[in-house]
């Protein structure tokens, strides 16, 4: 039976999919919150997206803001914000005034803990 790409890709998703729908409010206490250094608009977080996993950050914004969200490196690494998007490699939004959650995982679940960078600015 022949699958088609895209339907590939999705089936691939639904597993990441669903981690991410599981989060709940709770989640956001055991997020990393992210900081940047004084005088500084950016981040760059290194780390291992683990196999069986999440990794989740927050960001808390002002409104009117422009965030860019990048991964420089990670090749089986993807991010999404909830509520906002899912499966990204690069994305730039105008924020709001809230936290929002950033979560780290692999494209594909490999039997290894896949290294990543992911840098992010925020900009008025």
């Amino acid at each position: 039976m022949y699958i088609s790409k895209h339907r590939q890709a999705l089936l691939l998703l639904i597993p990441f999919l669903s981690l991410l729908l599981s989060l709940d409010a709770a989640a956001q206490d055991d997020c990393t919150p992210i900081r940047f250094e004084p005088s500084t608009t950016s981040a760059v977080i290194t780390g291992q997206a683990p196999a069986e996993d999440i990794l989740c950050y927050s960001l808390t914004t002002l409104s009117g803001q422009t965030a860019t969200l990048e991964l420089l490196e990670g090749s089986n690494v993807m991010f999404g914000i909830r509520g906002l998007v899912e499966a990204q490699d690069h994305y730039s939004f105008t924020t709001e005034r809230k936290t929002y959650l950033i979560v780290v995982s692999q494209l594909m679940r490999s039997v290894t803990d896949q290294p990543f960078r992911l840098s992010l600015s925020v900009i008025d």
